[in-house]
Parts: structure tokens; sequence; C-alpha cells
């Protein structure tokens, strides 16, 4: 993903009338859940602990094909790169091009009119369409993203099932994965990586726990 940025961003820089703007804003938000002290209940399947980090930037959400003679963009999810005062600039992954038309060097949205996708030649022109559509925060494909947790996978005799996952930019981590087995009658206290629960009461269905650490 990141090389294909590359790849639009440098077309968008060689273009004769190339299209000027600010890098997109993103943001990096920690997340440290529950909080140490708090009586939790999961049932199986559930996040025990979450901790990490997400980076999160705006996406063009298309809810369906906006279609006109020249192009068609199909619906889906664009990443912003970059905005000026008047306009936001997307991502133009999703395009159909007519053959008769204008190569496209970009997709946009301008301040004034949010009811319109418009695709930009490598011309510097816009073919507007009606769409329909919102601009959200979306968790972005970067290196920051990260996330650890503890997962909840039931109960046989006084033995419980704990799933350890670590998560980079959305993907699995397999190779940092694993399940352990705790047996209650040893100790209610269970931990893993620096993080500690104790486990107040815990059948085939479901936990009730009180958080004593989270992950280092």
């Amino acid at each position: 993903m990141r090389a294909f940025f590359l790849v639009v961003i440098s077309a968008l820089a060689l273009s004769g009338c190339a299209v000027s703007y600010t890098p997109a804003k993103q943001s990096t938000n920690a997340f440290d859940e529950p909080a140490i002290g708090t009586i939790t209940t999961a049932q199986i399947g559930d996040h025990l602990l979450r901790k990490g980090l997400i980076v999160e930037g705006e996406v063009l959400s298309l809810k369906s094909k906006a279609s006109g003679f020249a192009y068609d963009i199909l619906p889906g999810e664009y990443p912003q790169l970059g905005y000026t005062d008047t306009e936001k600039f997307f991502l133009p992954a999703g395009i159909i091009k007519n053959p008769l038309a204008d190569p496209y060097q970009g997709m946009s949205v301008k301040n004034e009119d949010l009811t319109k996708v418009c695709v930009i030649t490598v011309f510097g022109v816009r073919a507007c369409y009606d769409a329909k559509f919102e601009i959200v925060k979306r968790a972005t494909e970067r290196d920051a993203s990260f996330q650890q947790t503890l997962i909840y996978s039931g109960r046989v005799g006084s033995k419980i099932n704990i799933g350890y996952r670590e998560f980079s930019n959305s993907s699995a981590r397999p190779a940092f994965n694993n399940d352990v087995e705790y047996d209650l009658s040893a100790s209610k206290v269970i931990g893993y990586k620096g993080a500690q629960i104790e486990v107040i009461d815990a059948n085939n269905s479901e936990i009730t726990y009180k958080v004593i650490k989270s992950f280092k």
C-alpha cells in the first residue's frame, strides 16, 4: 500500500498540470482498556485487555458507484492524500476510465459541494459526479499501529483458557500469538507479558474479572 501511495504521488508530481496540496493529517491515539481496578464481565471470544496505538486518517467512504460518461468510481474507501483550502484529495484507486477519456491523476471532493466526487485528469480538468459518500476517520496502514490483547476462550473444570494476540497495521502477528491454560485452583490471579487480572468468576460462557496491571 505504501509503495502504491508513492507511485500515485510521483505521478502527480510529474504531471504537467500537477495537483498541489498539503499532505493529509493523521492522528495517533493510545488506548489501554479496561482501566486498572475495573471489574468487567466478558463473553467467550471477547477481549479481556486491549492496549496499543492506532494511527487514524480520513477516508472517502463511497456508498455506491458514481457514474458518468468518462469515468466510473467504484464504491469503497479511499484514503486521503492531502488537502487545500477548498478541496480534499483522495487515492484514485477505484476509477474505471472510458477508453476515450483522458487519463486521470487524482480524485477529490470540493468543500463547497459535498454531494459530488470529482475525477481529476492529467490536464487538471475535473469531471464531477453526484455521489453518496461520507468522509470519516479510519485506521491507516502505518507501522505505528499496534495492539496487544487477551481473549477469553472458556473454562474446563478448574482451568481457563486465555489467548494472547498481537496486531500490527490491523494484521495479526502469528509468531507472537499464544494460547495459555491457567488453573484457578492454584491461583485466581493470572498474568501474561506483564498484564495481570484477578478472576472473580468464570464458566464456559463468560468471565468476571478485575484488572490489576496492564501490559508493560
